[in-house]
């Protein structure tokens, strides 16, 4: 019963956290720099974005393990 909940806490948090990358992505969300050249702003941001989102991936994955396990 706590590995589903923590599970459950685990994909909530991973979800939020791929869609604050993605967000605030100067190349695909919808935030953009303010008197900031677009490409440059997008290619300086890339790295932090494709690492924040891999990262909340292996979170949620994580926490879709968790709710998939049988109780012991």
């Amino acid at each position: 019963m706590k590995s589903k909940r923590s599970g459950l806490s685990l994909v909530i948090a991973g979800l939020l956290g791929i869609a604050f990358f993605w967000a605030f992505d100067p190349r695909y969300g919808w935030w953009r720099p303010v008197g900031e050249n677009l490409v440059d702003a997008a290619n300086q941001a890339q790295i932090g974005t494709f690492v924040g989102i891999v990262g909340s991936a292996v979170v949620l994955v994580i926490g879709l393990w968790l709710l998939m396990r049988r109780p012991v």
